[in-house]
């Protein structure tokens, strides 16, 4: 595995790839596990949850997502883990059906670290995807983070960066030197 570099939204030569209009993933295609694996890398060492292929300098219909395990504060103080980890590699990933209503989120981007703003996004929505091998799958409604994250992750694949989704461009702010304030990346 290797880490990659993540291209970036205040790069101008960056920013041309990630504003293009991903091409569709051919499957099966075995040259994509490594490319999944180093994205993960990428991701994690980035501190993020979703990471898309134009993100890397690849403009296809190729996202993943990890969603991170869910933690319960005992009465004794331990914390027990109640949810593990799920990991999502989605090729050519559509929104096939939404909630209809949209909820404001504190939204990053790792094409843009440290930097948050608040984001319209549907509370859930259905996703119709490939995996690798080719099979058909679907995420139904979505919600909380995996949904946030799916949207945030194909609007990468169509050329759509977070920043345009802003209403009100006074919520955008950088948060680098606050780190305790500091919410996911996508």
């Amino acid at each position: 595995m290797a880490q990659r570099r993540i291209f970036r939204i205040d790069h101008p030569e960056d920013k041309k790839v990630l504003k293009t209009n991903c091409r569709p993933v051919k499957l099966p295609d075995r040259t994509l596990k490594q490319l999944v694996a180093d994205m993960f890398e990428t991701m994690e060492a980035a501190n993020g949850v979703g990471l898309a292929a134009p993100q890397v300098g690849l403009p296809i219909q190729l996202c993943i997502i990890e969603i991170p395990p869910e933690y319960e504060q005992q009465e004794d103080g331990t914390e027990v883990e109640v949810a593990p980890s799920e990991r999502y590699v989605l090729c050519n990933p559509k929104i096939v059906k939404t909630s209809g209503e949209e909820i404001m989120r504190d939204e990053g981007c790792l094409s843009l670290p440290g930097w948050f703003g608040q984001v319209p996004r549907q509370t859930w929505v259905t996703v119709e995807y490939q995996e690798l091998s080719g099979k058909t799958r679907r995420l139904r409604k979505a919600d909380g983070l995996l949904g946030w994250a799916l949207q945030h992750e194909i609007d990468h694949l169509q050329g759509i960066l977070f920043t345009e989704r802003i209403r009100d461009l006074n919520t955008l702010r950088d948060l680098t030197n606050e780190p305790e304030e500091i919410p996911v990346s996508a």
